[in-house]
């Protein structure tokens, strides 16, 4: 029988070349993570935080305990742990997604199977190629995952540092217009092929 225990989970960075390294020197992106059956009758669990991302990857040392902790949550038995990282966005883009998620919630709360830290993180996330958050939030149509990666923990057998590899859930393309002589021409360009290596996303886990 598995013993309960109560997992803290913290973001420690991203690191590696991935979907950030290319273009601006400081992009915002959504990073969603998310337990996947962390204690029988708990289907998931999702926490949503939004980073500053360079070409080299995300660096959190500077943050607060409060701004990187993911979950302090209880677990027992094997769960998944599931990272995704969304594409670029903007302010007003993530305003949006922010609306989206407090709505979901208003309508999560008091549902046990449903109840998440923040967001409403239904069982499509547990699919792969991921999804970004079910429902609301992927009908904003902005919200695309340009990386994600799973592990698989059992309670209480694994402590401190957890690197997930990352990968490019689906072709990243570039699409540019250009118009000579009265016509638009159009050229794609593959910046990222499906299931290319995205960098390691670096959590750290404790129990009490």
């Amino acid at each position: 029988m598995y013993q309960r225990n109560t997992m803290e989970l913290h973001l420690r960075g991203i690191q590696g070349e991935g979907p950030w390294s290319r273009g601006a020197k400081h992009t915002e992106r959504i990073i969603t993570v998310s337990l996947i059956w962390p204690r029988p009758l708990v289907a998931s669990r999702v926490a949503v935080q939004t980073h500053t991302f360079t070409p080299d990857g995300l660096d959190v040392k500077d943050l607060h305990w409060s701004e990187t902790i993911l979950f302090k949550e209880n677990v027992q038995g094997p769960f998944g742990v599931v990272v995704q990282v969304s594409d670029s966005m903007t302010a007003q883009q993530i305003a949006r997604v922010a609306g989206a998620i407090g709505q979901a919630v208003l309508r999560a709360a008091g549902s046990e199977a449903a109840r998440v830290a923040v967001g409403p993180g239904l069982t499509a996330l547990a699919r792969f190629p991921f999804n970004f958050l079910a429902g609301e939030i992927s009908n904003l149509g902005n919200a695309k995952v340009v990386a994600a990666g799973r592990a698989s923990i059992v309670s209480g057998e694994q402590a401190g540092s957890l690197e997930i590899p990352l990968v490019i859930p689906e072709d990243v393309v570039q699409v540019r217009r250009s118009t000579r002589g009265g016509r638009t021409r159009t050229r794609r360009q593959t910046l990222h092929k499906a299931q290319d290596p995205a960098g390691i996303a670096q959590l750290e886990l404790s129990y009490y």
